[in-house]
Parts: C-alpha cells; structure tokens; sequence
C-alpha cells in the first residue's frame, strides 16, 4: 500500500496522536546523547536484568530495562502513580500499545505524510535544542568573573531610564482642558488632596477616579511614565507618546501642563514625582545575567552547529521566487492539528482501560 495523504482533520489529528506516541521510540533522550557506561542500568537493576524481556511485539522486545528506563524519564510526580504491582502492569500494557498502533500507522503510510513529517521534524527539533542546553554549564555554575565582565560590557541593558509620576485630567475637547489649566493654575500649593488637584479631577475628568479605592490624592494617578525615546517601555492605553512628551516637559514636582491633545482626548497633567535614572547594581541584576548568559551559550552553540552543517549539506535559496509569490498567497485559516501531551495521554488511557496510565516514551529492542 502506498502513502496516505491526509486530507480529513479528524485523520490529521488520529495521525499526529500516533506521531506523537511513536516517535520517542525512536526520539529517546538516552538515544540522543551519549550512551551510557557499559554495565550501567536504570533502576539499580545489573545488565543482565535489564536485558531480560518482559514483553515481545513481533520481532520486537521491551526489556525490563526499557521498563526501568521509562519509569526513570517520568517527573518524580508521575512516577509515584506507578508503585503497585497492577499500575506497573498496566503501564507496561500501555508501551505494548503504543507499539501496535505507531506499527499499524506504519502499515498505512502514515509515516511518510507531509504533516507527520513535518511534525516530526519539529519534535526533533526540540529535542536537538534540548540537547545542545544540557552540553551547557547550568546558570549556577558560572563564574562571578564572567558575569562581572559581561555586566561591565553591557551597563546599558541594566540601566533604568529616568521615570515621571503624573495624574491626568482627561476632557473631551479644548476649552474644557482650558477651563482645567486656569483652575489648576490657581490651585493653592500643596499636595494634590480633596480640596486640590484631587477634587478638580473628580469634577472635570472624563476617567473618574475609583473614590472606593482610591484616596484623593491618587486620584487621576497613571502611574510612572518614561520619556518617548526609551524604546523599552511597555505600551499603555493611557500612557501615549503625546501623555510621555507632556510629562518630560514639567521640570518640578507639582507643575501642571499646558493643555495637549491626544487619541483619547484633551489633557491637563501634573507632574507627582520624579525618579532619577540609575544602573541597576550587579547584586541587582545577577540571575538576569545568568539567564541571559546560558541563552547567548545557546543560541551560540546552534549557529556553530548549523555552520558545521551547512558546510556538509548544500542549501540553495531562491529569493526571487518567493518574493515573486509571497505577497499573492491567499491563506485560509490554519488548520488544528497540534495534539497536547494530555491529549495524547489521556487517549492511551482510555485504550487500555478507564484508569490506566498515560502512554511513556519507550523503546523496544529489535531482536
């Protein structure tokens, strides 16, 4: 029988259920690195008990150390489902039928669809990247010395810019924000409580202040802003360019604004507080630098291997193809056909019977 193309989404998601099953088969963790020690066994079991079958598909076998070994690779909570003679029973009934459909699958050609495929190459890819992290010292591991240099040499990326405190009176249209300049102009100083700014944000403001949960003083509060040119803030609704502009044009605490427009409305704001720009300290900023450090090891050891690789395998690219077609593609939208890992263990389960456990990643020794 030749391939079968998949084209129902029903088939698409039954086929990447055992996709999903199968392929660890083959996709092991313990495939993937290097073998362990000759005489090393999971489980504390000898060589000779882990050859030992205790279950045979075909010309397959599952040894009692591929048993071991799928237990090991569950999370420590997984595995406590397994203590009983009966679950381990049934865990082992469950890496039998994993085997008979991922075969089955086989038998249909399921195997060789472009969507099968296609997600296979994504799981190894996965497991390629996983890989190249566990060649990698942990964070813990590195040295204050390089994270010191690496903290002196990018001061920048731990530098807070300088930050604005400003309240708001927001109106619907010019000479109401007028009305609001000339009363805040006349405004006693002082801070901005129920007799100041506070009460003049309550009477004229579109955005009324929250009076349950808000004193008077807080009331038009839109928290700290940074200037327009800081390119990292995080994008607000109230906080627009125009609101940042205005807020970095008052030089003192208790200024108020000129009345200014924006895609929300007209404005009046008072400056609350300022916050002076400072690096962060090292002390401040140390597990950041060990993340950031372990990513940049990461993606540094994927381009060496994709250099390595591209020197062994020719890869052409036709640009002017794609840019002849790109922009025409009329794309519907994406079909469905991720299947989770609890979909997929949920339905193995349900193969075996109401409470057996979630199909493992297994192997089976070819005898």
């Amino acid at each position: 029988m030749g391939p079968v193309t998949l084209r129902a989404p029903g088939l698409r998601a039954a086929v990447l259920l055992l996709t999903a099953l199968a392929l660890p088969a083959a996709c092991n963790k313990k495939a993937i690195e290097a073998k362990p020690e000759a005489g090393v066994a999971p489980g504390g079991l000898t060589p000779e008990q882990a050859a030992k079958p205790v279950a045979r598909i075909g010309d397959k076998v599952i040894t009692l150390g591929d048993f071991a070994q799928a237990l090991q690779d569950m999370p420590e909570y997984e595995r406590m489902r397994y203590q009983s003679l009966e679950r381990r029973k049934e865990l082992l009934k469950s890496m039998v039928e994993v085997h008979l459909l991922a075969d089955e699958a086989k038998k249909l050609g399921l195997d060789k669809d472009p969507i099968v495929q296609e997600e296979t190459r994504q799981i190894l890819v996965a497991w390629m990247r996983g890989k190249l992290v566990n060649d990698l010292p942990i964070p813990a591991s590195i040295p204050e010395s390089e994270l010191r240099a690496y903290y002196d040499k990018h001061i920048d990326l731990y530098r807070e810019p300088e930050r604005r405190r400003v309240s708001m009176v927001l109106v619907k249209d010019e000479a109401a924000a007028k009305k609001v300049h000339e009363e805040a102009k006349a405004l006693p100083p002082g801070p901005p409580g129920a007799t100041g700014w506070g009460a003049l944000v309550k009477k004229h403001s579109e955005d009324k202040p929250n009076e349950a949960q808000q004193a008077p003083e807080m009331f038009g509060d839109i928290g700290y802003v940074t200037a327009p040119a800081d390119t990292h803030a995080q994008p607000s609704p109230k906080a627009t360019p125009e609101v940042r502009t205005a807020a970095f044009a008052l030089k003192e605490v208790g200024e108020v604004s000129l009345p200014f427009k924006d895609a929300n409305g007209w404005h009046v704001l008072r400056l609350l507080a300022k916050n002076a720009a400072r690096d962060q300290s090292f002390a401040d900023v140390e597990r950041t630098l060990r993340v950031r450090i372990l990513q940049e090891k990461r993606a540094a050891a994927e381009k060496a291997l994709l250099d390595q690789v591209k020197t062994e395998v020719k890869v052409e690219i036709d640009e002017k193809a794609l840019s002849e077609l790109a922009a025409d593609l009329a794309l519907g939208p994406a079909p469905s056909t991720s299947v989770s890992s609890s979909s997929v263990s949920g339905s193995v389960s349900g193969s075996a019977s109401a409470s057996a456990p979630p199909a493992p990643s297994v192997s089976a020794s070819k005898k």
